[in-house]
C-alpha cells in the first residue's frame, strides 16, 4: 500500500515537471517573429522625411486573450524600422491604422496550428489625407518541426501570420510611396 503511494507521488511528480517544461519551452518562443521581418524590402534612403506613427484596433468580436493587437504593433513598427521608408521628422507623422478583422486559428492541432490574419491598413500623409487603404489576408502555420510543443507551434504560428501580412503591407506601401 506505501508502495503505491509512493509511485503515485512520483508520477504526479514527473508529470508536473513534464507540463512546467512544455510550458517553459512554449513561453520562451518569440511573440513576434523578427526573422521574417527582417525579409522587408529595405530601402536605400528614406522616401519621407517624417516619422510613422502606429495604430492598432482589433475587432471586439475577437477573443484578444494573446494580445494580437499588441503583436501587430510591434510587428508593423519592427517592419517599418527595417524597410527604413520613413524619416526621423517626428512633429508631422504620416499615421497608419492597422485594423484586425480576422483572426482565427486552430485551437488544437498535431501539426502547425494553421490560422487566417485578415488586417485593413489605412496609412494618412501628414495633413491627415488618406494615401493608401488596403486589406490584407495572410493563411499561415507554424514552421516548427510537428514534435515541437504545442504551445511553441501555436504561438510561432500566430507571429508568422502576423509577420507576413505585416511583411506584405511593408511592400505595398513602399510601391506607394516610391512613385
Amino acid at each position: 500500500m506505501i508502495l503505491k503511494g509512493i509511485d503515485l507521488k512520483k508520477k504526479i511528480i514527473q508529470a508536473s515537471l513534464i507540463a512546467s517544461t512544455i510550458t517553459l519551452v512554449g513561453c520562451a518562443t518569440p511573440l513576434i517573429a523578427p526573422d521574417i521581418i527582417a525579409n522587408v524590402k529595405k530601402v536605400e534612403s528614406p522616401y519621407l522625411k517624417n516619422s510613422s506613427l502606429v495604430e492598432v484596433d482589433i475587432d471586439p468580436k475577437i477573443n484578444n486573450r494573446e494580445k494580437i493587437d499588441i503583436k501587430v504593433k510591434d510587428s508593423l513598427e519592427l517592419a517599418l524600422k527595417n524597410s527604413n521608408l520613413f524619416g526621423t521628422d517626428a512633429q508631422h507623422p504620416y499615421k497608419i491604422t492597422a485594423q484586425v478583422l480576422v483572426a482565427s486559428q486552430a485551437a488544437v492541432s498535431f501539426g502547425n496550428f494553421e490560422g487566417k490574419l485578415g488586417i485593413k491598413y489605412t496609412v494618412f500623409d501628414d495633413k491627415g489625407q488618406q494615401i493608401f487603404q488596403d486589406t490584407i489576408n495572410t493563411i499561415a502555420g507554424s514552421d516548427l518541426n510537428p514534435l515541437a510543443p504545442g504551445v511553441a507551434r501555436h504561438t510561432r504560428s500566430r507571429a508568422r501570420n502576423i509577420a507576413l501580412n505585416v511583411n506584405e503591407f511593408v511592400g505595398k506601401l513602399e510601391t506607394v510611396l516610391r512613385k
